[in-house]
């Protein structure tokens, strides 16, 4: 994949957030209100444990490979990043808010509504930034089919943070410069992350982010939650948080699976069998010829989770304990690549390999 290819991926899984922002235009009536509202409560539940779950994952990665090394510096930093990380966001949104937003409650509906979506869009936007990160250090040569088949996945879950983003409005007429104002703050860093990504390599600026965007997101979730009490609709509110969460839930699946699916059905000139374990890749050294598509069958018979990843190639899989998982390669250029474990500490703790790609 070439790097214009990269930013227009970038691009296209940033603001496909805008298909879910003309919800502002649906139905003012109380019930729909909201409706909408939880809905936005049931997306933004789904981000906030998708992003803990991944956020705690590497502070307990980097514990475990801490021990079994002897030494916790690190995870101890990434701890403190986590904790940091969450302070500022739940704290710094709240402060924002009151020094240069206002937070009057008796204000205007209207202006209080406009107030909630756009911090709705800066904790998404600070979630998408990390999701941008993952974009730029994964991109592959030759990885573009799979890449235009994600897009579907990418737009449909980002178009589900569209209608969090303007399920709280409450306005006599739709304000369609403050909703593209507030698509872009919530969309636009996936595509700064993505460059970004693409040039700088960090765990822990990852981890930053992510922690950031939970501690912002679970702050809205209180101040929507606030906002669903005072309108009533206590049951159609928790039919509106269920119908968010799964629609949040499916798109991501959409997601896992069509990268399953084609990772699956593109065909290999080659299959070869790889371990992973505490700390190491068995064999570690792995040898291809140029031009051929490899598929790796990826065991992890260790106790930890693992990633088989290559940086070079844009080619990054978690495996948990237990899981045996194929990894399509395109071998389209010579060289040596190097083979790591990416998660904190492996690498320090042996776990490094290296694909060898034979010239013709």
């Amino acid at each position: 994949m070439s790097f214009a290819h990269l930013l227009l991926l970038g691009a296209i899984a940033g603001f496909t957030i805008f298909l879910g922002l003309p919800v502002a235009v649906l139905s003012t009536k109380p019930r729909m209100r909201a409706f909408l509202n939880s809905l936005s409560v049931g997306v933004l539940i789904f981000l906030l444990i998708e992003i803990a779950h991944k956020a705690l994952e590497m502070v307990e990665e980097s514990a475990k490979s801490g021990l079994l090394r002897g030494g916790l510096a690190e995870s101890v930093f990434l701890t403190l990043i986590l904790v940091a990380g969450f302070s500022i966001g739940l704290l710094g949104l709240t402060l924002f808010e009151e020094h240069f937003i206002g937070s009057d409650r008796e204000s205007d509906p209207a202006a209080r509504s406009k107030r909630l979506s756009l911090m709705i869009a800066i904790g998404i936007g600070l979630h998408n930034f990390s999701e941008g990160l993952a974009i730029g250090q994964e991109y592959a040569v030759g990885a573009i089919p799979l890449a235009f088949l994600l897009i579907v996945g990418f737009a449909l879950h980002n178009a589900t943070e569209g209608f969090g983003i303007a399920a709280p409005l409450k306005l006599k007429k739709v304000d369609w410069k403050f909703l593209t104002l507030a698509g872009f703050i919530g969309g636009a860093p996936t595509f700064f992350g993505t460059i970004i990504g693409s040039f700088f390599i960090s765990a822990t600026i990852e981890l930053l982010f992510l922690t950031l965007a939970a501690g912002s997101i679970l702050y809205i979730i209180g101040e929507l939650i606030h906002l669903g009490k005072l309108q009533g609709q206590h049951r159609m509110a928790m039919i509106g948080i269920l119908a968010g969460f799964f629609l949040s839930y499916g798109s991501e699946l959409l997601i896992e699976v069509g990268m399953a699916v084609s990772a699956g059905e593109q065909h290999a000139s080659k299959t070869i069998s790889v371990e992973l374990s505490e700390y190491r890749f068995v064999p570690s050294t792995l040898v291809v010829n140029e031009g051929e598509t490899v598929r790796f069958i990826v065991k992890n018979t260790g106790k930890t989770t693992h990633e088989f990843e290559l940086k070079e190639l844009g080619v990054e899989a978690v495996v948990r304990p237990g899981d045996t998982i194929p990894v399509i390669v395109h071998a389209s250029k010579s060289g040596a690549y190097d083979l790591i474990c990416d998660l904190p500490g492996h690498i320090k703790a042996g776990m490094q390999g290296e694909l060898i790609v034979k010239p013709r």
